[in-house]
């Protein structure tokens, strides 16, 4: 990955992240307009909505500070033909990325993302107590305008009197499309933790981004569920913004 490209590099769609930071003094905004969670088990439907907003500034050009909240939640839940639906703003996520080196033949271009998500949310959208997360992104590019990313990330939420462990570990592979103003990818994600009740999930997905300006991009994505206990579907819209 080269720092000196002047296009707009989001961390979004998607599970994974870039490695690579916004800039000393670059003000990006990055929206799930909105992201769709789809889920059908034991005759319960249920289906969340949210408005995600991430903001992030560059305080040199390898460290960002982030601001990332689900902004607005929507709950709907349907058995038997009856609805109840319960909406509500989510918790604070504060975080930073810190870029650590560029892509120079086998090594990645690398950056470590810590994070702690305050419980600031609405009763039914918040975790109560402070969930803390450790991403690790790397990144290569490769021949013919396909490039390549690595995630492992762990997470340390409340769970009753205690706490429980959660990893995240995903691969992408994308392309630039004919137009150079379009680009794809596909992931592969597996999820583990010891969450009581909870099981391990996996995910297969993909998306699509369309740079408007070298400032200004739109993406659409989704994920499927490889796994039982976990959302079937995962369906996202965002738009991002560089100021």
């Amino acid at each position: 990955m080269h720092r000196s490209d002047p296009r707009l590099l989001t961390d979004r769609p998607g599970f994974l992240f870039s490695s690579l930071t916004v800039g000393r003094g670059v003000f990006q905004t990055e929206w799930g307009i909105p992201a769709v969670t789809l889920n059908s088990s034991g005759g319960v439907d249920t289906r969340v909505t949210r408005l995600f907003g991430l903001v992030r500034f560059g305080v040199t050009q390898n460290f960002e500070l982030r601001l990332d909240s689900p902004a607005y939640n929507q709950s709907r839940v349907r058995v038997n033909g009856h609805s109840v639906t319960d909406s509500g703003y989510g918790d604070l996520e504060v975080g930073a990325k810190w870029h650590l080196f560029d892509n120079q033949g086998a090594r990645p271009s690398f950056a470590l993302i810590p994070s702690v998500i305050l419980p600031t949310g609405q009763k039914g959208f918040t975790a109560d107590d402070p969930i803390y997360q450790l991403n690790a992104m790397a990144e290569w590019n490769l021949a013919n305008g396909w490039g390549a990313g690595a995630l492992a990330g762990y997470l340390n939420g409340p769970s009753g009197d205690g706490r429980y462990g959660q990893g995240t570990f995903a691969v992408s592979l994308g392309r630039s499309l004919p137009s150079p103003k379009w680009s794809a990818y596909g992931e592969a994600v597996y999820v583990t933790t010891n969450l009581a009740g909870a099981s391990d999930s996996s995910f297969l997905g993909g998306g699509i981004k369309y740079l408007v300006s070298n400032d200004f991009q739109l993406d659409l994505s989704f994920d499927r569920s490889l796994t039982a206990d976990s959302p079937d579907w995962l369906f996202g819209f965002g738009i991002a913004a560089r100021f």
